[in-house]
């Protein structure tokens, strides 16, 4: 099973988007996102917003 920060990522790029513009979009700090998808802070409620951002539910 893979950890939420790989999944965050794959969602991202699998959408051909940057950290810089998921960032951007959701006026987050690139240090923070890049912690998150090297699974090292998982904040919930920036987590809400990325699962939102890609339009994923909590069960994916």
């Amino acid at each position: 099973m893979k950890c939420l920060g790989d999944i965050l990522k794959m969602e991202r790029q699998k959408r051909d988007l940057t950290q810089e513009k998921v960032c951007e979009d959701l006026q987050l700090r690139l240090t923070t996102l890049n912690r998150i998808e090297n699974n090292q802070s998982v904040r919930g409620t920036t987590i809400k917003k990325l699962l939102n951002y890609y339009q994923m539910n909590k069960e994916e």
